[in-house]
């Protein structure tokens, strides 16, 4: 993510607090699937990790993490493999190591690298995965560099059988900065290229992502948007598959305190009201029949304390934020993995991240993408949010596309309590209405005993532990595979009165109701 402009989230926008702690919260889900639930592809969830750090990520650790998600899913997850250092890469065939860095700062996308063929050894990895391939769009495009490039990649994903995509640049519109034509031409005569390259048929050419814009995460960037890449004719040739753009919430300078976050990031009315942005973006990329995918995201885009960017808080706001895109038709999130040097990350592969960054480590956000995922399911599943008209609390129903039954309720508390500053958390009472049919519901928590000053076992101890229905994830104590605090699932069965499930969320904390 290039940072080059003045950064500022929401106009600064500050959301009232629309607290009522003394009535409880009514939560009415339609009892069978209503017309406008939008149907979530199954591989909605997924991970980005950074274009030159990839290799960093070629550990049974990373594998392990990504096959825990994989495991929850009905589909394989996508891995995007891409960033800004992915436009400027070389190739050297002789060169031994697998990266060198040509020119600083060396832990950064913003670093230029020469990249050695055993580079390409983790395209080979996390067979339970596909991969969406980067391919090189300089200006002007070295097409033999990148023709080398993606037939690498292609080659080690079993021949482009484990590819899920391959994207025509990142945040292009700083690189091809005449409009959004100078991007399409050079897009389309490198698409062209690599078609020729690796044979594909017109069938499997259907395959290229575009734009990867990061447009709608900048304040003061007039660069173009999806829509204007579509009007330009990106897709002339029918072979886009997918369109991208970028979201961080929170960015600029902030003094990064507790009433930041709950202004700006863990706050469901920031995230819908941002979402704004990219809502006609999404839309010209349905009206084309194109999916649309958020392919790089965090809740915080530089300047913030780790404690800040990469604790609980991060966590519920990935929640939520997943949430809010797939029950807007959002095609896929790719949450961010990042490198090892990134703050904002769900893992940290090694330990080549600095003392800001240490490694290898899962953090705190990892077990948002497990609820999400255990919130999708395996079976077709369509998803609308249920309004609970607080700024803080949201609240979101899956249903079988088939059986049209409501299946499971995901809610959201986002009031924001500090385990390490405050001794008091306060709590919401969902009043959830389920069915008269139904006698009782299993609910599962996504829990920190510390909220949102949870940092996760792994940066923070026994203290600082993250768990997602008893479970945890961490290099130290698993190696990434998960295991059970208590040596099983934890859950409680709350009665159903009247068609009505009573569940109680303590701040910060998400919960996941299972009606069927």
């Amino acid at each position: 993510m290039k940072v080059i402009f003045s950064l500022a989230c929401l106009s600064q926008a500050i959301f009232a607090q629309k607290i009522d702690t003394s009535s409880p919260v009514t939560v009415s889900p339609p009892e069978t699937k209503p017309n406008a639930a939008v149907g979530v592809p199954k591989d909605f969830v997924g991970f980005g990790m950074e274009s030159a750090f990839v290799n960093n990520f070629d550990n049974d650790f990373s594998s392990n993490l990504v096959s825990a998600l994989a495991h929850r899913m009905g589909a394989a997850p996508i891995l995007r493999f891409g960033g800004t250092s992915g436009d400027y890469f070389t190739f050297n065939p002789n060169q031994k190591e697998a990266r060198t860095c040509k020119k600083g700062p060396c832990n950064s996308s913003k670093g230029t690298f020469v990249l050695g063929p055993s580079f390409f050894n983790v395209y080979g990895r996390f067979k339970d995965a596909k991969i969406a391939i980067q391919a090189p769009l300089e200006n002007p495009i070295n097409t033999t560099n990148t023709l080398e490039f993606v037939s690498r990649a292609w080659s080690k994903l079993d021949n482009g059988k484990r590819a899920a995509a391959i994207a025509l640049g990142n945040e292009v519109e700083f690189i091809y900065k005449d409009g959004a034509k100078s991007y399409v031409d050079a897009a389309l005569k490198l698409q062209g290229s690599i078609i020729k390259n690796l044979s594909l048929t017109h069938e499997s050419s259907k395959i290229f992502e575009a734009g990867n814009i990061a447009s709608g995460s900048i304040t003061g960037n007039k660069g173009y948007q999806i829509d204007d890449v579509l009007k330009a004719g990106i897709n002339k040739n029918g072979l886009i598959s997918v369109t991208a753009e970028h979201w961080y919430q929170v960015s600029g300078t902030h003094p990064w305190t507790d009433d930041t976050m709950q202004r700006l990031m863990t706050n469901h009315s920031a995230i819908t009201e941002r979402f704004k942005v990219y809502a006609p973006n999404l839309k010209a990329s349905q009206s084309k029949n194109i999916p649309y995918a958020i392919d790089e995201d965090a809740a915080v885009l530089g300047g913030a304390p780790i404690t800040f960017a990469g604790g609980f808080g991060f966590t519920l706001w990935s929640v939520d934020f997943n949430l809010v895109a797939m029950s807007r038709g959002v095609a896929r999130v790719s949450n961010l993995a990042a490198r090892p040097s990134a703050d904002r990350a769900f893992w940290c592969p090694d330990n080549s991240g600095g003392p800001n960054s240490p490694g290898p480590q899962v953090r705190a956000p990892y077990p948002a993408a497990i609820f999400v995922a255990d919130f999708i399911g395996k079976g077709n599943v369509a998803v609308t949010e249920i309004d609970t008209k607080r700024d803080l609390l949201s609240a979101y129903a899956a249903y079988d596309s088939g059986s049209k039954k409501l299946q499971r309720v995901a809610l959201v508390n986002m009031r924001l309590y500090n385990g390490t500053k405050a001794d008091k958390r306060g709590k919401e009472t969902f009043k959830v209405q389920v069915g008269k049919g139904i006698q009782s519901v299993k609910v599962q928590r996504l829990h920190a005993e510390r909220g949102v000053g949870a940092m996760g076992y792994d940066f923070g101890g026994p203290n600082s532990n993250v768990s997602w229905a008893g479970e945890q994830w961490s290099h130290s104590l698993d190696q990434g595979k998960g295991h059970y605090t208590t040596g099983k699932v934890e859950e409680s069965t709350v009665k159903v009165t009247n068609g009505v499930a009573s569940v109680d969320i303590p701040d910060s904390e998400a919960v996941m109701v299972f009606v069927q």
